[in-house]
């Protein structure tokens, strides 16, 4: 009886203790309270991505599910909707003589890469559930040298496929003044 009530004491310390380690363990790195297969480099940039857009996303009204107004997700028909834009943004972006040549090369993979990061930008940027996983605006452009005139020929493409799709003009100008919010972090020259 004396040994079975030291073992179920034990136990229970045992117990205790690797608790307390754990809670310890984790308050002092959350990092490992994501994963422990993402290496610490990917983590701070994602997490640094998506506080670069949660801070663009604060400064826009919330939005209150009983308001007769929708988020510009919903007004701009969803994800599907977006997707559309996109893909219709890439086509006229891929073929442009201006700033098509910085695509020239890519394979089919990469392109869909940059599409799907552009979907999950966009959707996010729009009150959309959708999270943009991808590096910074500053560090994926850095060092490519990207014009205003270039910039602005992306910006045409946005405007014409949203055009296409028969966005309405007050969803198109926030559209674009969110495309046109990365101007200093991209252009170079």
């Amino acid at each position: 009886m004396k040994i079975q009530s030291l073992f179920t004491k034990a136990f229970w310390l045992a117990l205790a203790c690797i608790t307390l380690v754990v809670v310890t363990v984790f308050k002092l790195t959350p990092s490992l309270a994501y994963s422990t297969t993402t290496p610490p480099a990917q983590l701070s940039t994602a997490q640094a991505a998506v506080a670069q857009y949660d801070s663009r996303l604060a400064k826009a009204p919330p939005y209150d599910s009983r308001s007769p107004e929708k988020s510009l997700y919903k007004r701009l028909g969803g994800y599907n909707a977006i997707a559309a834009v996109i893909d219709d943004t890439a086509q006229i972006v891929f073929n442009d003589p201006l700033i098509g040549k910085y695509f020239i090369g890519l394979s089919t993979n990469s392109k869909q890469r940059l599409r799907q990061l552009l979907v999950d930008q966009f959707t996010q940027a729009a009150g959309g559930p959708a999270v943009y996983t991808g590096r910074s605006m500053k560090l994926s452009h850095s060092g490519i040298g990207l014009t205003n005139a270039e910039y602005d020929a992306f910006v045409n493409g946005i405007a014409q496929a949203l055009d296409k799709n028969g966005v309405n003009q007050p969803e198109k100008d926030e559209v674009l003044a969110f495309a046109n919010s990365f101007r200093g972090e991209i252009v170079e020259r």
